[in-house]
């Protein structure tokens, strides 16, 4: 045996005083109320960023919807002056949201009127 009993006891001795703080921070982070803060912190961060990119999607699709719509009354105008609704028809078949949106808002419109009009009756 090249190694005598007191080296291999100071060696276990000093690897025992290193582990120690090991084991202490080991409990720390092992105690259900860290486990538990962790967990709703991670939780919190990811509903965070699915937030954010939910909205982030919504701004684009209110700003596409937006910029259609803005393009489908330039043409409506066009087609005043022009007389040809060929562009106004290619553009409503490829994005027919705009003319939806419209036509509901114009059905609401004319409920809340007949409604209004019913009540003064």
């Amino acid at each position: 045996m090249s190694e005598t009993p007191e080296r291999i006891q100071r060696e276990m001795f000093e690897i025992r005083s290193r582990m120690s703080s090991d084991v202490v921070d080991l409990r720390k982070h092992l105690d259900p109320q860290v486990l538990k803060e962790h967990a709703r912190e991670t939780a919190r961060e990811r509903l965070q960023g699915l937030s954010n990119r939910y909205k982030a999607q919504l701004k684009e699709k209110q700003r596409a919807f937006g910029d259609s719509a803005a393009f489908q009354l330039s043409l409506a105008r066009k087609t005043a002056e022009t007389r040809d609704p060929a562009p106004l028809a290619d553009a409503v078949r490829s994005d027919p949201k705009p003319l939806a949106a419209l036509a509901v808002l114009l059905a609401v419109s004319l409920s809340l009127v007949a409604r209004a009009a019913r009540r003064k009756e």
